[in-house]
Protein backbone atom coordinates (compact mmCIF):
# COMPACT_ATOMS: atom_id res chain seq x y z
CA UNK A 1 0.00 0.00 0.00
CA UNK A 2 2.75 2.09 0.91
CA UNK A 3 4.60 1.69 -2.44
CA UNK A 4 1.09 2.25 -4.30
CA UNK A 5 0.87 5.86 -2.49
CA UNK A 6 4.87 6.74 -3.22
CA UNK A 7 4.22 5.79 -6.86
CA UNK A 8 1.15 8.31 -7.26
CA UNK A 9 2.61 11.21 -5.62
CA UNK A 10 5.27 10.62 -7.63
CA UNK A 11 3.15 10.69 -10.52
CA UNK A 12 1.25 13.34 -9.64
CA UNK A 13 4.43 15.81 -9.23
CA UNK A 14 5.84 14.63 -12.47
CA UNK A 15 2.63 15.68 -13.80
CA UNK A 16 2.37 18.70 -11.73
CA UNK A 17 5.63 19.88 -12.71
CA UNK A 18 5.01 19.28 -16.43
CA UNK A 19 1.99 21.55 -16.08
CA UNK A 20 3.81 23.96 -14.57
CA UNK A 21 6.67 24.18 -17.71
CA UNK A 22 3.57 24.77 -19.83
CA UNK A 23 2.06 27.27 -18.53
CA UNK A 24 5.24 29.41 -17.11
CA UNK A 25 5.78 31.99 -18.93
CA UNK A 26 9.54 31.75 -20.61
CA UNK A 27 12.20 33.72 -18.56
CA UNK A 28 15.26 35.54 -20.75
CA UNK A 29 17.14 36.73 -17.79
CA UNK A 30 17.59 36.06 -14.16
CA UNK A 31 18.34 38.95 -11.78
CA UNK A 32 19.13 36.64 -8.99
CA UNK A 33 22.03 34.55 -10.82
CA UNK A 34 22.89 38.03 -13.34
CA UNK A 35 23.02 35.68 -16.17
CA UNK A 36 20.92 35.11 -19.63
CA UNK A 37 18.62 32.33 -19.13
CA UNK A 38 18.58 29.31 -21.98
CA UNK A 39 15.14 29.76 -24.18
CA UNK A 40 13.42 27.68 -26.69
CA UNK A 41 15.91 29.54 -29.29
CA UNK A 42 18.52 27.35 -28.49
CA UNK A 43 16.75 24.01 -28.93
CA UNK A 44 16.92 25.31 -33.00
CA UNK A 45 19.96 25.10 -33.02
CA UNK A 46 20.40 21.23 -30.89
CA UNK A 47 17.77 19.88 -29.66
CA UNK A 48 19.27 17.12 -27.88
CA UNK A 49 22.69 19.25 -26.65
CA UNK A 50 20.37 22.16 -25.50
CA UNK A 51 17.73 20.23 -24.01
CA UNK A 52 18.97 19.45 -20.63
CA UNK A 53 20.47 23.63 -20.27
CA UNK A 54 16.98 24.77 -21.44
CA UNK A 55 14.96 22.64 -19.31
CA UNK A 56 17.27 23.28 -16.03
CA UNK A 57 17.22 27.49 -16.65
CA UNK A 58 13.70 27.39 -17.32
CA UNK A 59 12.40 25.23 -14.49
CA UNK A 60 9.32 26.06 -12.04
CA UNK A 61 10.24 27.54 -9.16
CA UNK A 62 14.44 27.26 -10.25
CA UNK A 63 15.01 30.39 -8.08
CA UNK A 64 13.36 29.12 -4.31
CA UNK A 65 14.92 25.29 -4.90
CA UNK A 66 18.46 26.91 -5.86
CA UNK A 67 18.33 28.71 -1.87
CA UNK A 68 16.91 25.78 -0.58
CA UNK A 69 19.73 23.54 -1.37
CA UNK A 70 22.26 25.98 -0.08
CA UNK A 71 20.28 26.47 2.97
CA UNK A 72 20.53 22.57 3.63
CA UNK A 73 23.94 22.82 2.93
CA UNK A 74 24.18 25.40 6.04
CA UNK A 75 21.71 24.29 8.75
CA UNK A 76 21.16 20.50 7.71
CA UNK A 77 24.99 19.66 6.82
CA UNK A 78 26.04 22.69 9.21
CA UNK A 79 28.80 23.87 6.59
CA UNK A 80 30.51 26.98 8.19
CA UNK A 81 29.79 28.00 3.98
CA UNK A 82 28.32 27.30 1.19
CA UNK A 83 28.96 28.67 -1.95
CA UNK A 84 31.76 30.42 -1.41
CA UNK A 85 29.94 32.47 1.17
CA UNK A 86 29.84 33.30 4.90
CA UNK A 87 26.80 34.78 6.65
CA UNK A 88 27.63 37.57 9.37
CA UNK A 89 24.30 40.01 10.74
CA UNK A 90 22.66 39.20 8.24
CA UNK A 91 24.89 39.83 5.11
CA UNK A 92 26.54 37.53 2.55
CA UNK A 93 30.35 37.75 2.44
CA UNK A 94 32.45 35.65 -0.32
CA UNK A 95 35.20 34.34 0.81
CA UNK A 96 38.78 35.90 0.33
CA UNK A 97 40.98 33.38 1.80
CA UNK A 98 43.83 32.15 1.82
CA UNK A 99 46.18 34.86 1.90
CA UNK A 100 48.19 35.02 -1.84
CA UNK A 101 51.59 35.73 -0.97
CA UNK A 102 52.35 35.60 -4.68
CA UNK A 103 49.50 37.76 -5.87
CA UNK A 104 50.67 40.56 -2.69
CA UNK A 105 54.40 40.66 -4.46
CA UNK A 106 52.54 40.76 -7.93
CA UNK A 107 50.42 43.67 -6.88
CA UNK A 108 53.15 45.59 -5.19
CA UNK A 109 55.70 45.00 -8.01
CA UNK A 110 53.01 46.45 -10.53
CA UNK A 111 52.41 49.23 -8.56
CA UNK A 112 55.93 50.25 -7.82
CA UNK A 113 56.57 49.86 -11.65
CA UNK A 114 54.18 52.48 -13.22
CA UNK A 115 55.29 54.87 -10.19
CA UNK A 116 58.79 54.48 -11.57
CA UNK A 117 58.43 54.62 -15.08
CA UNK A 118 55.72 56.68 -15.39
CA UNK A 119 54.66 59.14 -12.30
CA UNK A 120 57.56 60.72 -11.56
CA UNK A 121 56.71 64.24 -12.28
CA UNK A 122 52.82 63.37 -10.68
CA UNK A 123 51.79 63.37 -7.04
CA UNK A 124 50.95 59.66 -5.96
CA UNK A 125 49.26 57.60 -3.50
CA UNK A 126 47.73 54.47 -2.35
CA UNK A 127 44.51 53.45 -0.83
CA UNK A 128 43.08 49.81 -0.20
CA UNK A 129 39.70 48.94 0.44
CA UNK A 130 38.99 45.87 2.95
CA UNK A 131 36.14 43.61 0.86
CA UNK A 132 33.55 42.36 3.55
CA UNK A 133 35.57 39.12 4.65
CA UNK A 134 38.07 41.84 6.95
CA UNK A 135 34.86 41.49 9.07
CA UNK A 136 34.55 38.30 9.91
CA UNK A 137 35.42 36.34 12.89
CA UNK A 138 38.90 34.53 12.81
CA UNK A 139 37.70 31.97 15.29
CA UNK A 140 34.34 31.04 13.31
CA UNK A 141 35.39 31.51 9.82
CA UNK A 142 38.29 31.26 7.18
CA UNK A 143 39.89 35.19 7.59
CA UNK A 144 42.83 36.26 6.13
CA UNK A 145 45.32 38.00 7.87
CA UNK A 146 44.92 41.21 7.03
CA UNK A 147 46.78 43.70 9.32
CA UNK A 148 49.71 41.64 7.81
CA UNK A 149 48.69 42.19 4.27
CA UNK A 150 48.33 45.98 4.66
CA UNK A 151 51.61 45.90 6.46
CA UNK A 152 53.49 44.46 4.12
CA UNK A 153 51.51 46.64 1.03
CA UNK A 154 53.03 50.09 3.23
CA UNK A 155 56.35 48.41 4.15
CA UNK A 156 56.85 48.02 0.23
CA UNK A 157 54.75 50.00 -1.79
CA UNK A 158 57.38 53.16 -2.72
CA UNK A 159 53.87 55.35 -2.36
CA UNK A 160 52.33 57.26 0.39
CA UNK A 161 49.43 55.48 2.07
CA UNK A 162 46.02 57.38 2.45
CA UNK A 163 44.53 54.36 5.33
CA UNK A 164 41.09 53.52 4.64
CA UNK A 165 40.80 50.31 6.62
CA UNK A 166 39.70 52.21 9.63
CA UNK A 167 36.51 53.80 8.47
CA UNK A 168 34.38 51.43 7.44
CA UNK A 169 31.64 48.68 9.39
CA UNK A 170 30.01 46.01 7.54
CA UNK A 171 26.83 48.10 7.43
CA UNK A 172 28.50 50.31 4.97
CA UNK A 173 28.42 47.64 1.89
CA UNK A 174 25.21 45.86 0.52
CA UNK A 175 24.30 42.76 1.80
CA UNK A 176 23.72 41.09 -1.05
CA UNK A 177 26.96 42.36 -2.84
CA UNK A 178 30.67 42.55 -2.72
CA UNK A 179 30.80 46.84 -2.89
CA UNK A 180 30.46 50.10 -0.57
CA UNK A 181 27.39 51.84 -0.77
CA UNK A 182 27.88 54.80 -2.38
CA UNK A 183 26.28 56.89 0.56
CA UNK A 184 28.96 55.25 2.85
CA UNK A 185 31.62 56.31 0.75
CA UNK A 186 31.31 60.27 3.06
CA UNK A 187 33.92 59.52 5.32
CA UNK A 188 36.49 57.89 2.14
CA UNK A 189 35.94 61.62 1.06
CA UNK A 190 36.64 63.38 3.51
CA UNK A 191 39.95 61.87 4.10
CA UNK A 192 41.08 61.74 0.39
CA UNK A 193 40.40 65.91 1.23
CA UNK A 194 42.27 66.26 3.46
CA UNK A 195 45.14 65.27 0.84
CA UNK A 196 44.15 65.72 -1.92
CA UNK A 197 42.90 69.63 -1.02
CA UNK A 198 39.57 69.57 -1.69
CA UNK A 199 36.30 69.56 0.81
CA UNK A 200 33.79 67.30 0.41
CA UNK A 201 30.20 68.47 0.95
CA UNK A 202 27.59 65.60 1.16
CA UNK A 203 24.71 68.06 1.90
CA UNK A 204 25.10 69.32 -2.15
CA UNK A 205 23.65 65.82 -3.24
CA UNK A 206 20.11 64.61 -4.30
CA UNK A 207 19.49 61.19 -2.93
CA UNK A 208 17.80 58.48 -4.88
CA UNK A 209 16.46 55.04 -4.23
CA UNK A 210 15.86 52.27 -6.20
CA UNK A 211 14.19 48.48 -5.68
CA UNK A 212 14.86 45.53 -6.09
CA UNK A 213 18.06 44.96 -5.92
CA UNK A 214 19.99 42.12 -6.63
CA UNK A 215 23.83 42.10 -5.69
CA UNK A 216 26.48 39.58 -7.09
CA UNK A 217 26.25 37.25 -4.08
CA UNK A 218 22.25 37.52 -3.79
CA UNK A 219 22.25 33.90 -5.65
CA UNK A 220 24.26 32.32 -2.61
CA UNK A 221 22.20 33.03 0.49
CA UNK A 222 20.45 30.27 1.87
CA UNK A 223 17.80 32.76 3.45
CA UNK A 224 14.19 33.46 1.72
CA UNK A 225 15.50 37.27 1.49
CA UNK A 226 13.90 40.42 -0.04
CA UNK A 227 15.84 42.20 -2.46
CA UNK A 228 17.99 45.65 -1.31
CA UNK A 229 17.42 49.02 -2.11
CA UNK A 230 20.36 50.74 -4.17
CA UNK A 231 20.77 54.71 -3.62
CA UNK A 232 22.76 57.03 -5.79
CA UNK A 233 23.47 60.60 -5.45
CA UNK A 234 23.39 63.27 -8.29
CA UNK A 235 23.36 66.67 -8.95
CA UNK A 236 22.94 69.13 -11.26
CA UNK A 237 26.86 69.01 -12.51
CA UNK A 238 26.77 65.50 -12.20
CA UNK A 239 23.37 65.64 -14.66
CA UNK A 240 25.22 67.63 -16.75
CA UNK A 241 28.47 65.78 -17.82
CA UNK A 242 29.09 62.49 -19.83
CA UNK A 243 31.58 59.76 -19.15
CA UNK A 244 33.69 59.27 -22.20
CA UNK A 245 34.21 55.41 -22.35
CA UNK A 246 37.07 53.98 -24.41
CA UNK A 247 35.08 51.22 -25.81
CA UNK A 248 31.67 53.18 -26.40
CA UNK A 249 32.01 56.79 -26.37
CA UNK A 250 30.17 59.20 -24.28
CA UNK A 251 27.30 58.25 -21.36
CA UNK A 252 25.40 59.74 -18.76
CA UNK A 253 27.77 58.62 -15.17
CA UNK A 254 24.49 57.11 -14.33
CA UNK A 255 23.35 54.55 -16.98
CA UNK A 256 20.03 54.04 -15.10
CA UNK A 257 19.04 51.83 -17.76
CA UNK A 258 21.40 49.48 -16.30
CA UNK A 259 18.84 49.62 -13.07
CA UNK A 260 17.22 46.52 -14.94
CA UNK A 261 19.62 44.74 -16.43
CA UNK A 262 21.45 41.47 -14.61
CA UNK A 263 23.61 44.09 -12.25
CA UNK A 264 22.21 47.31 -11.29
CA UNK A 265 25.30 48.50 -9.31
CA UNK A 266 26.26 49.11 -13.28
CA UNK A 267 24.15 52.50 -12.92
CA UNK A 268 27.51 53.81 -11.54
CA UNK A 269 29.57 54.75 -14.77
CA UNK A 270 28.06 51.75 -16.78
CA UNK A 271 29.97 48.94 -14.88
CA UNK A 272 33.29 47.37 -15.99
CA UNK A 273 35.09 50.15 -18.70
CA UNK A 274 39.01 50.20 -19.45
CA UNK A 275 39.44 53.90 -19.59
CA UNK A 276 37.12 56.56 -18.83
CA UNK A 277 37.56 60.51 -18.92
CA UNK A 278 35.52 62.54 -17.26
CA UNK A 279 35.74 66.61 -17.96
CA UNK A 280 34.04 68.95 -15.60
CA UNK A 281 34.14 72.58 -17.45
CA UNK A 282 32.64 74.06 -14.53
CA UNK A 283 35.23 73.72 -12.10
CA UNK A 284 36.55 76.12 -10.31
CA UNK A 285 40.29 74.79 -10.39
CA UNK A 286 42.47 73.13 -13.51
CA UNK A 287 43.26 69.69 -11.44
CA UNK A 288 43.38 66.42 -13.26
CA UNK A 289 43.01 63.15 -11.24
CA UNK A 290 44.12 59.89 -12.70
CA UNK A 291 42.55 56.89 -10.62
CA UNK A 292 43.64 53.35 -11.11
CA UNK A 293 40.82 51.10 -9.73
CA UNK A 294 38.80 48.41 -9.63
CA UNK A 295 34.69 48.58 -9.47
CA UNK A 296 34.72 50.07 -6.42
CA UNK A 297 35.80 53.29 -7.77
CA UNK A 298 32.85 53.40 -10.11
CA UNK A 299 30.52 54.19 -7.36
CA UNK A 300 32.91 56.84 -5.77
CA UNK A 301 33.71 58.45 -8.78
CA UNK A 302 30.69 60.69 -9.36
CA UNK A 303 31.27 62.22 -5.85
CA UNK A 304 34.59 63.57 -6.69
CA UNK A 305 33.58 65.37 -10.12
CA UNK A 306 32.90 68.53 -8.65
CA UNK A 307 36.66 68.77 -7.27
CA UNK A 308 38.39 68.67 -10.51
CA UNK A 309 38.48 69.56 -14.01
CA UNK A 310 39.17 65.90 -15.36
CA UNK A 311 38.99 62.90 -13.75
CA UNK A 312 40.79 59.88 -15.51
CA UNK A 313 40.09 55.90 -14.44
CA UNK A 314 42.24 53.57 -15.84
CA UNK A 315 41.26 49.91 -15.33
CA UNK A 316 44.11 47.34 -15.69
CA UNK A 317 41.86 44.23 -16.30
CA UNK A 318 40.87 45.32 -19.60
CA UNK A 319 44.09 47.33 -20.67
CA UNK A 320 47.77 47.07 -20.77
CA UNK A 321 49.83 50.01 -19.36
CA UNK A 322 51.55 50.10 -22.66
CA UNK A 323 47.84 50.95 -23.93
CA UNK A 324 47.47 53.32 -21.33
CA UNK A 325 51.21 55.27 -22.25
CA UNK A 326 49.90 55.92 -25.71
CA UNK A 327 47.47 57.52 -24.39
CA UNK A 328 47.67 59.77 -21.42
CA UNK A 329 50.20 62.32 -20.12
CA UNK A 330 50.41 62.01 -16.01
CA UNK A 331 53.25 64.75 -15.40
CA UNK A 332 51.55 67.08 -12.72
CA UNK A 333 48.35 64.90 -12.02
CA UNK A 334 47.43 63.81 -8.92
CA UNK A 335 47.35 59.85 -9.12
CA UNK A 336 45.70 57.56 -7.05
CA UNK A 337 45.70 53.99 -6.84
CA UNK A 338 42.66 52.78 -5.39
CA UNK A 339 42.05 49.07 -4.87
CA UNK A 340 39.86 46.56 -2.91
CA UNK A 341 42.06 43.35 -0.78
CA UNK A 342 39.82 41.44 -3.53
CA UNK A 343 42.37 42.57 -5.92
CA UNK A 344 45.64 42.24 -4.04
CA UNK A 345 44.73 39.06 -3.31
CA UNK A 346 43.90 38.08 -6.79
CA UNK A 347 46.26 40.57 -9.11
CA UNK A 348 46.70 38.44 -11.76
CA UNK A 349 43.36 39.77 -12.71
CA UNK A 350 45.35 43.10 -13.68
CA UNK A 351 47.12 43.24 -17.12
CA UNK A 352 51.32 44.50 -17.64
Amino acid sequence: MKEKIVSIGFILILFSFSGLFIIKEEEELSKVERRKLKTKEVLKDDFIENLEDYLSDQFPMRNPLIQLNTFLDRYLLHQTDSNGVYLKDGSIIEKNYPKNQESIKNFIKIINEINDLDLKKSQVYYAIIPDKSYFLDKKKQLKMDFESIYQQLNNEINLKEIPLNDLFTLEDYYQTDIHLRQESYSKVLERLGKVLNFEYKPSTYEVNHYMPFYGASYQKSPLFRKPESITYLTNETIKKIKAKHLEYGEQPIYETNKLNSMDAYNIFLGGPSALIEIENPEASNEKELIIFRDSFASSLTPLLISEYQKITLIDLRYISMNQIRERINFDNKQVLFLYSTLIVNNSHLLKK
